[in-house]
């Protein structure tokens, strides 16, 4: 496949995670930056997309070369160049990122609900991934954290249908501010905390990032509360 095919269309990240990245230290920077750009490559893949089937040829590619030893990946993709430091640091990338792709696959039916779950499920192992830091962090709390992630941040600045209102709607919040993470995974910590508090303030069909919500995540950010 040339180069035009598996390169997608630019994603960028939330500003939630954006902001959210600040406050890890140096190598959970690196991860966070590094993961989510990943992430935002397959969603380009697949949010502007004008033939799934072509879609499903790219996210293919993916899934090969992330299996390839590094020395046989293209070195001029900037996804897969950030992610060479962090399979060095124990990152299994098929292991790690092969859900997430399978995921973003799912996310091509997103008016079926069946494939609206193994999306959330999927994209949401981005967060496992980050048990590769080997950091005392719980890998069920980080998919439960990942799954809510993958569905609001989806419906907050990509696409909303009613399929994805109703999967929101099944969400435990409770459980989810009971989620407690390692200080290391801070930025995670923040983003899950939007999550909650989002779904919690019942406004979702308004726009997210209002002063008052940013203050609240920078002081989570600093303390942890």
């Amino acid at each position: 496949m040339d180069r035009a095919a598996m390169v997608a269309p630019e994603t960028p990240v939330s500003p939630l995670v954006t902001l959210a990245t600040g406050y890890g230290d140096a190598r959970m920077r690196s991860w966070c930056q590094a993961l989510f750009a990943f992430d935002a490559q397959m969603a380009g893949i697949v949010l502007q997309a004008r033939e799934p089937m072509l879609a499903q040829i790219r996210l293919q590619w993916w899934h090969d070369v992330i299996a390839k030893p590094a020395a046989e990946r293209p070195s001029a993709n900037p996804a897969l160049a950030a992610l060479l430091p962090l399979e060095a640091q124990g990152l299994a990338l098929p292991e790690a990122l092969g859900p997430v792709i399978r995921g973003w696959e799912a996310a091509l039916e997103a008016e079926d609900a069946e494939a609206v779950a193994e999306f959330a499920a999927g994209r949401g192992a981005l967060f496992a991934a980050f048990c590769a830091l080997d950091c005392g962090a719980d890998r069920a709390a980080l998919a439960q954290a990942g799954r809510a992630w993958a569905l609001w941040d989806m419906l907050r600045f990509h696409r909303r249908t009613p399929v994805l209102d109703a999967a929101m709607a099944g969400i435990d919040t409770p459980a989810l501010k009971r989620i407690a993470l390692p200080r290391r995974l801070r930025p995670l910590a923040i983003i899950t905390r939007a999550v909650q508090l989002d779904i919690a303030s019942g406004r979702m069909d308004r726009p997210w990032g209002s002063p008052g919500v940013f203050a609240r995540l920078v002081w989570h950010g600093l303390t942890g509360r």
